[in-house]
């Protein structure tokens, strides 16, 4: 019988350390380190994200898949071109019903044939947002819809929020800026 080595166990132990580190998201370790929120609020916002989405898959997987749920804080948005009045009325009753959720805002539009332009468009913003230097927008979502330009998640200052959405604004083909931007300070 073979005896193992203490380098071969310090090998077996580095083996498993960076494979499991393939297995998370660079960016959800980045997001987590660049966000304003603390890790439990962070981990308390998903847990609600998950647990509305996962009752709207319950009842339309198809319905659900228009409906973008983003949580900050309790604060629920539920964002989407969706034409279903009864699945946004479900939705939103969902998300009011759920612990833990402190404000339910909506913000629906009609489903048009844009998502190839809202694809370049979203790109197009992501990229402006980025490039700014005066702006940390690694916690900015945006949702593009039609044209419209939605962006959500926390900032660092009210400044912050209004450079955001004047970036956004500058981009060719944005018909419209709503801003659901949280600044912590």
């Amino acid at each position: 019988m073979r005896r193992s080595t203490p380098s071969a166990h310090c090998a077996l132990i580095l083996c498993l350390a960076l494979s499991s580190i393939a297995w998370t998201p660079w960016g959800a370790i980045y997001g987590s380190a660049r966000d304003e929120r603390s890790v439990g609020d962070q981990a308390a916002d998903k847990q609600i994200s998950l647990t509305i989405k996962t009752a709207l898959a319950d009842k339309d997987s198809a319905l659900a898949l228009k409906v973008h749920v983003y949580c900050f804080l309790g604060q629920v948005y539920l964002v989407g071109a969706i034409n279903d009045k009864g699945f946004r009325s479900f939705a939103a009753k969902t998300a009011k019903g759920t612990s833990g959720v402190k404000k339910v805002t909506q913000h629906f539009v009609a489903e048009t044939d844009t998502t190839s332009a809202d694809l370049e468009l979203t790109a197009k913003v992501r990229s402006a947002l980025i490039a700014n230097g005066d702006l940390s927008s690694t916690q900015i979502e945006q949702e593009v819809m039609n044209g419209e330009v939605v962006l959500i998640g926390m900032v660092r200052t009210k400044a912050d929020a209004a450079l955001a959405v004047k970036v956004a604004k500058s981009v060719q083909g944005v018909r419209k800026v709503t801003s659901f931007l949280i600044p912590s300070k």
